[in-house]
C-alpha cells in the first residue's frame, strides 16, 4: 500500500504491538491514496471472531504475525470515500462503499475469471502485513475492491462479506429452488448463509446450533427466514438434506453434516478449521452414498452484487450489532467472546 502521509494530519488507530493479549488505541498520520487507491473514512468495521478476535488474543495459531508486528488490522468495513487518486475512475469523493478484502494480482487465470479470491498471489487488506487494516479513522484500498452501497447503512456494508460470501456457496452450489438445506453453525458465517439461502428460494432451511446458541443465535435464524432451528439433539431422527452448509468450521459441525446429508446429495464446506492442519472426515461412506463436497473460499465479484441486491430488500437489523466506539474497544472485543450479537463492529 501507499505510504505518503497527508501532512500534519493524524488519525486513531488500534494497532496490535505486541505479541501478548491485546491492542493499543494510538495516534497515526493519515494515509494518502497512491496510483489507483482511494481512501476510505471508515464508518464500520468489524471483528471477525476467526480472524482479529483471535489475533487480540494472541491465540497460538496467529503467533505467525509476531515478525510483523506492530500492525494494523480490520478486514470487514464499509465508509464513505474521502479522497481518490487522479487515476481513479471507478469511484467519487462522498460515496458510501463495501471492501473486498481480498486483493488478487489481477492476471493469473482466476482472476481473469473473476475467482480472484483463490488467486496464488492474493493478499488481504487488514491481514496481510503489507496492508493496513480498518481499525482506524481512515484507510487506503485499490480502487477494484470497492463495491459502492448506495444508502445502505455502514454496518451493513460490514454484514456484506459475510452474505457474500454465503451467496458464492450458493454459487458454487448444486442448490435448486425448492432444496431441504441445512446450515450447521448459527454464526457470523451462517447467519450470512441462511439470508441467502432463504432469498435464493430454498423449500426449506434448518439451522443446527449448540447449547449456548439455543437463547439467541436460534431463535435470530427463525426471525431472519429458517423454517426450523435446533440443536442437533432436536433433528427429527429420519432428517436429511439435499444441501448441508457446513459454517461452523468444527469437526462435531462436518460429521453432523456427513450423517444428515441424502444419497446424492452435497456438503458445501465453508467453515475454516482454524488452527487445525486436518479433520477426520468419513470419505469412503461419502463416496459410497454418492455425495459430493464442494469447499468455499472467498467471494467473486458476482457474489458481492447478488449480495447488495439482497441487502436492498431484505432487513439485515437483527443480524448487525453490537457497535463500538472505537475508545471502547475493549468492550467490543469481550463482545464477541460473549458471543454478543452476530456482527460485532467498531465505529471509528
Amino acid at each position: 500500500m501507499n505510504e505518503t502521509q497527508r501532512d500534519g494530519q493524524t488519525m486513531r488507530a488500534l494497532v496490535k504491538r505486541q505479541p501478548e493479549r491485546g491492542m493499543t488505541l494510538e495516534q497515526r498520520d493519515v494515509p494518502t491514496p497512491g496510483a489507483g487507491e482511494v481512501s476510505i473514512r471508515v464508518e464500520s468495521v468489524g471483528i471477525d471472531g476467526g480472524a482479529e478476535a483471535l489475533i487480540y488474543d494472541w491465540h497460538e495459531s496467529k503467533h505467525r504475525y509476531e515478525p510483523a508486528l506492530p500492525q494494523l488490522f480490520g478486514h470487514e468495513f464499509a465508509g464513505v470515500v474521502d479522497e481518490v487518486h487522479s487515476s481513479v475512475e471507478r469511484v467519487q469523493a462522498g460515496e458510501r462503499v463495501a471492501v473486498e478484502p481480498v486483493v488478487g494480482c489481477g492476471t493469473c487465470r482466476h482472476c481473469r475469471t473473476g475467482s480472484f479470491a483463490i488467486c496464488p498471489d492474493r493478499r488481504l487488506i487488514g491481514l496481510d502485513a503489507d496492508s493496513d487494516g480498518a481499525f482506524a479513522e481512515y484507510v487506503t484500498v485499490p480502487q477494484e475492491t470497492l463495491y459502492p452501497i448506495g444508502e445502505l447503512e455502514a454496518d451493513v456494508g460490514v454484514f456484506l462479506e459475510l452474505l457474500a460470501l454465503g451467496v458464492h456457496g450458493l454459487e458454487k452450489s448444486e442448490f435448486e429452488l425448492g432444496d431441504r438445506v441445512a446450515i450447521v453453525g448459527p454464526g457470523p458465517v451462517g447467519i450470512g448463509t441462511l439470508v441467502a439461502v432463504v432469498a435464493a428460494g430454498a423449500g426449506s432451511v434448518t439451522v443446527i446450533g449448540t447449547d449456548a446458541d439455543t437463547g439467541d443465535r436460534l431463535p435470530l435464524a427463525r426471525e431472519l427466514g429458517a423454517t426450523t432451528a435446533v440443536t442437533a439433539d432436536g433433528l427429527e431422527a429420519d432428517a436429511s438434506f439435499d444441501s448441508v452448509f457446513e459454517t461452523a468450521g468444527s469437526p462435531a459441525a462436518l460429521d453432523l453434516a456427513t450423517k444428515r446429508v441424502r444419497p446424492g446429495g452435497e456438503i458445501v464446506q465453508i467453515g475454516l478449521f482454524h488452527g487445525q492442519e486436518g479433520v477426520p472426515v468419513d470419505l469412503t461412506g461419502l463416496v459410497r452414498r454418492g455425495v459430493s463436497v464442494t469447499t468455499v473460499y472467498g467471494r467473486r465479484a458476482s457474489s458481492w452484487r447478488r449480495a447488495i441486491a439482497i441487502a436492498k430488500r431484505v432487513d439485515l437489523s437483527p443480524a448487525l450489532g453490537p457497535s463500538f466506539d472505537l475508545e471502547a474497544y475493549e468492550a467490543a472485543f469481550e463482545a464477541v467472546a460473549n458471543r454478543s450479537g452476530i456482527k460485532v463492529t467498531l465505529h471509528p
